[in-house]
């Protein structure tokens, strides 16, 4: 089935393998309830060269967040199969993305999480979010919405995610694979999307 996200994207996949490499760890969060406010203390961090992050009104922040986690992620570098991460390009959007593919653990994870979100976003009247963490950095936190999605999604085999350009995405697809030197610093596009399903194919 075609799905799509601006940010963080859902797609048709074959990866079922898992963590085998020595990539940067990968992490998703359900964002309001795992991780805390932003502020000077934390595990994890988002700034510049961020276009916004989680809980920062201003757009670009103005210097980096720390944030604390409160709870284990729901999806972890263990539930990926990082042999299929690559980067790549959305025709529909024209940016460039980085795909990452889903072993089987890892799409019942990745189903109950956005479940999650829609179910208490839905409680709360308020769209929550999924926080998508590469190594210490919340590169993305899309929206799960509530209305369209009650029950989350529970068909993706995989997601992919937005990046600033076509080196980000293959910067980005190295540090996750684990190819030798990359940045410390990436600059990888993806915050505040708004999960949705819409024309776009990965068959």
């Amino acid at each position: 089935m075609p799905l799509v996200l601006a940010g963080l994207l859902l797609l048709l996949c074959v990866g079922c393998g898992g963590d085998d490499s020595d990539g940067a760890e990968f992490a998703v969060y359900h964002l309001e309830t795992a991780i805390g406010r932003p502020g000077n203390d934390g595990e994890l961090r988002c700034g510049p060269p961020r276009v916004a992050c989680p809980g920062i009104v201003v757009q670009p922040p103005p210097r980096v967040f720390r944030y604390a986690v409160l709870t284990a992620p729901a999806l972890t570098a263990a539930d990926i199969d990082r042999s299929t991460v690559r980067a790549a390009s959305d025709p529909s959007a024209g940016t460039a993305v980085v795909i990452v593919e889903l072993t089987t653990r890892g799409r019942a994870a990745f189903a109950r999480v956005t479940k999650e979100a829609a179910r208490v976003g839905g409680r709360d009247q308020g769209w929550h979010h999924v926080a998508v963490v590469v190594g210490d950095e919340i590169v993305s936190f899309p929206e799960i919405d509530f209305d369209a999605h009650p029950d989350g999604f529970t068909d993706a085999p995989g997601i992919r995610f937005a990046a600033a350009n076509d080196t980000d995405a293959r910067e980005l697809a190295a540090k996750l694979r684990g190819d030798g030197d990359y940045p410390a610093m990436l600059r990888v596009g993806g915050f505040g999307e708004h999960l949705t399903r819409r024309q776009w194919a990965s068959e």
